[in-house]
């Protein structure tokens, strides 16, 4: 299996995430329920936003970037490059230069001739001279590589920085709310553990370095179509850099060759191969870490087991009960790709697959459950749901796949699936055209309305008397909060306004 470097550069990074998972896995197969929630505090993370940050290295480091940013741009506009040449026979009408090789050339091939006048020939093929610019110079390469190891040092960081600014605007915890699950708190304080630092004080630090690192990346992204580094694209790795003439006496390169022995005394670099046997250690540890945060998801989301069950990871299968709600967490690990099964019951069975993978062009059989979801650990996917270990949220995006199941195996509409209090049907004219039942204890409504355009019946879940927001701040952090504007409470799509989104047409039905 082959990876670019810049995926190998993306798998690096989820290596060091996830590297602990198969030890715990091998130092406990068996443990209870009560020990596992013990190792999620002190054994294991399933949380990481690596607290261990240096800032004052992580400047150091942008300000050597920013540095030899403006060479770095020159080098794009105005690479050095070899010119190469070689004689090549073309048809005539391709033939831009003719000198006297083409003559004597063509006198003597009278293969290459279409017709013969008086006094003159008309050849069907010249010999010409082709020049062609070659950018594989040894220093080309070397610049090339410090992209690629700049490039994934800003994204490595950009997603660490995004993630504690991110978490930090979580974390605020108001005890009066009503729309979080009562478990929730419970939940964020045991992700958090380990995560002591008063953040408040590094916030502006944050702001700033991510800025500069997103400045980077600006800079950089739009220029690698330009030919030195598309050219480049698929090189020798050069897993020690020497100086040469170029890289010693050009202003530009030399500023190259300075920030690459930089890296290397900073162990920034992506020379090294990730093999596919690495591929598959990951694949495995990041299963065993979507195994275990199912686990942690549904026992903080009213659901309880047998505290004193022994839990066999190698036979792995664990039964929950709320009032009525049975489930049941298996995992299926005799396929090409291992998925983890939850089935839910009530008044009927609901049945969910989720898939965990690192392979982006996954394509697997959707049949055989009522839902089925591939699972990435790739915030950027959008197919899929993003389950990883750098989002504190992926707990939750779980519970909210299990509250749809949960409602929809209910259809007496008696019990909340949210807070287990009583739910009552609101007999209001203006809502006859679904049926709409809400518990005045969490604020949770759930309804249940046909299409009207492929006559179905769905379901849908929302929070009365939700206010809108209207959020300010970078791109990448509105499209978070727009994500968890309804608390991870709707079962359906939900447009940045609250509206609903059908699940069957994937209209929005007033």
């Amino acid at each position: 299996m082959e990876f670019t470097i810049e995926e190998q550069a993306e798998l690096r990074r989820l290596r060091e995430r996830y590297k602990n998972l198969e030890t715990f896995m091998q130092k406990y197969k068996k443990l209870s329920y009560i020990q596992l929630d013990y190792s999620f505090v002190h054994d294991i993370s399933l949380f990481t936003v690596n607290p261990e940050l240096n800032f004052e290295e992580l400047e150091n480091n942008i300000q050597a970037i920013l540095k030899v940013l403006p060479a770095i741009k020159q080098i794009f506009a105005k690479p050095f490059i070899h010119l190469k040449d070689e004689n090549v026979v073309l048809p005539t009408e391709a033939v831009r230069v003719i000198n006297n090789k083409t003559i004597q050339h063509i006198s003597s091939h009278s293969e290459l001739w279409t017709d013969l006048k008086e006094n003159e020939i008309e050849p069907a093929k010249l010999l010409t001279r082709v020049y062609e610019d070659d950018y594989g110079i040894y220093e080309n390469l070397v610049f090339c590589q410090t992209i690629d190891d700049i490039l994934a040092y800003a994204r490595s960081n950009l997603r660490m920085l995004k993630e504690l600014i991110y978490t930090n605007q979580t974390i605020q915890i108001n005890l009066l709310e009503r729309v979080n699950h009562l478990n929730y708190f419970l939940a964020l304080g045991k992700l958090h553990t380990g995560y002591s630092r008063n953040f408040d004080t590094y916030y502006g630090k944050s702001m700033q370095s991510l800025n500069k690192l997103q400045f980077i990346m600006n800079s950089i992204v739009p220029r690698l179509k330009r030919p030195v580094y598309k050219k480049n694209k698929h090189r020798p790795k050069i897993s020690r850099i020497h100086k040469t003439n170029i890289l010693a006496m050009h202003r530009d390169y030399h500023q190259i060759y300075k920030l690459a022995k930089y890296f290397s005394t900073k162990h920034i670099s992506v020379c090294d191969d990730f093999t596919t046997n690495d591929y598959k250690e990951l694949q495995k540890n990041y299963f065993y870490f979507c195994q275990l945060l199912c686990i942690f998801a549904i026992g903080h989301f009213n659901f309880v087991c047998d505290e004193e069950e022994v839990i066999s990871f190698s036979r792995f299968e664990m039964n929950f009960v709320f009032k009525e709600w049975k489930l049941k967490l298996k995992t299926l690990k005799n396929k090409a790709n291992p998925e983890i099964i939850i089935t839910i019951q009530k008044d009927k069975d609901y049945k969910i697959r989720l898939i965990p993978t690192l392979n982006k062009e996954l394509q697997v059989d959707l049949e055989n459950a009522d839902e089925c979801h591939i699972c990435f650990p790739y915030e950027e996917m959008k197919e899929g749901v993003m389950i990883g270990i750098d989002s504190i949220e992926s707990f939750r995006r779980i519970e909210q796949i299990v509250l749809r199941a949960m409602v929809y195996t209910d259809e007496k509409k008696e019990e909340c699936p949210f807070c287990s209090h009583k739910l009552t049907l609101v007999n209001d004219p203006v809502l006859s055209d679904y049926e709409l039942y809400e518990c005045t204890s969490c604020r949770t409504e759930i309804g249940i309305a046909n299409c009207p355009t492929t006559k179905r019946t769905y379901q849908f879940t929302r929070i009365a008397q939700l206010a809108k927001s209207q959020f300010i701040g970078e791109e990448w952090l509105l499209k978070r909060k727009y994500e968890a504007q309804m608390y991870f409470r709707n079962i359906t799509p939900i447009t940045t306004d609250l509206e609903i989104v059908c699940p069957c047409c994937n209209q929005i039905h007033k």
